[in-house]
């Protein structure tokens, strides 16, 4: 198919953001949603992809789960539409797991489209992705990032997934993508044929927006004083992220280096255990534990920031690394997930074995001494984002993918 050739796009992922998972949560089936605020709406990544392929002149339509929308049909621009999909099992909510999508089979709305983009193969709307475009006879894209098998209970739904809608997620899809390097092994394990695998493309953002240049807030802001160098951790508090570990490294730093700060910008399930801790710990002269922050904030906060953290013990493909990259700014992180596909250990930041006690805290602090190192680093994690991870390049390397199975 060439360049020229007008697509119509359909992409789908039911879940929106990421639910609290914690008991209460589960049972209750509270999810994050989006309001009647376009803004918001805006912001989901998989709409802002499809709002750069819509800019390359290919009309795309994006399917979220109800939960989020409202029920709600966005228009947002005259080639972008984001529209609700009817959604059953909401309780107990998991990412990988619920919400079913089995009614995209009868949406109408969704069948006057030329490829279809779904993602994870164990997910269940992958199953009723695949065959709503098996019946239609539209191309379907697979974009994977997990590339590891769940653990327990989580593998026993894998494994009664293989066997009951396995084949037709094996099969169906043109292509598949690996959202991280490390998929292309998991879907090699799981029988996909390599020449049924791309290159890999990550997920993108806007690196217009993220991008070096003047902070609004100066330490004074959060009741420091010029001079204290200042660390970043953003993200959901929950226990996965690691965000107790920063506090104990924070703890560990100020006793070679008095000047070190932290700001934590996020909530969650751990909000008060983590206020909890830094009292404990004698640290909360050193901490701001700031909330949630809209995105211009976050972005003044990464241009302030000496230093970028991640001290996740479990995570996939660490937004805030790509972000903070993308202003510009060194990271220091542990060694877990697809952290390596964003961090260049020893190029654009230190990506940590051993993430506690000292090996962390020591890899912060060496460049914390070393102003010329951090700017290098820096320089590189913007060049590695505008190679990689940019909005426009991601765009144009699915659209290639897209074009391979639509011909």
């Amino acid at each position: 198919m060439e360049w020229n050739v007008r697509l119509r796009i359909l992409l789908i992922d039911p879940v929106a953001s990421t639910p609290d998972l914690t008991a209460r949560a589960l049972l209750t089936s509270k999810v994050p949603t989006l309001g009647a605020d376009p803004a918001a709406v805006r912001r989901v990544n998989l709409v802002e992809l499809g709002g750069s392929l819509a800019g390359l002149g290919h009309p795309t339509t994006v399917v979220l789960g109800d939960l989020y929308l409202g029920g709600q049909t966005w228009t947002l621009s005259e080639g972008l539409k984001v529209v609700p999909a009817r959604t059953s099992l909401r309780v107990p909510f998991h990412p990988g797991l619920f919400p079913f999508t089995p009614f995209l089979e009868a949406d109408a709305r969704l069948a006057d489209s030329d490829v279809i983009q779904t993602g994870e193969f164990h997910q269940p709307s992958t199953f009723f992705a695949c065959r709503f475009g098996r019946e239609r006879g539209i191309p379907v894209v697979v974009w994977q990032e997990t590339f590891a098998p769940m653990r327990f209970p989580g593998s026993l739904y894998q494994l009664l997934f293989e066997m009951t809608a396995g084949e037709v997620v094996a099969t169906v899809p043109g292509q598949y993508v690996p959202r991280t390097t490390k998929a292309r092994d998991y879907l090699r394990a799981l029988d996909i044929a390599d020449d049924r695998v791309s290159g890999w493309i990550p997920t993108g953002i806007d690196t217009d927006a993220f991008s070096p240049g003047p902070s609004p807030f100066s330490p004074s802001d959060f009741g420091w004083r010029e001079g204290c160098q200042i660390l970043l951790i953003a993200g959901r508090l929950h226990r996965a992220k690691g965000v107790d570990l920063a506090l104990m490294a924070v703890k560990r730093a100020l006793r070679r280096n008095p000047e070190v700060r932290l700001i934590v910008a996020g909530s969650g399930p751990e909000q008060v255990a983590l206020r909890r801790l830094s009292v404990d710990l004698g640290v909360t002269d050193a901490v701001r534990m700031i909330g949630q922050r809209p995105r211009q904030d976050l972005i003044g906060l990464y241009n302030l920031a000496d230093l970028v953290l991640c001290t996740s013990r479990m995570d996939l493909l660490p937004f805030t690394l790509i972000e903070a990259g993308a202003c510009g700014r060194p990271c220091v992180a542990t060694d877990v997930g697809a952290v390596r596909d964003i961090v260049t250990d020893g190029q654009s930041g230190r990506v940590v074995r051993e993430p506690w006690p000292e090996a962390f805290v020591a890899a912060l602090l060496s460049l914390l001494r070393d102003a010329e190192t951090r700017a290098r680093f820096g320089t590189e994690a913007r060049r590695r984002a505008l190679a990689h991870f940019s909005l426009d390049r991601v765009a144009k390397g699915l659209l290639e993918v897209y074009r391979g199975v639509s011909q």
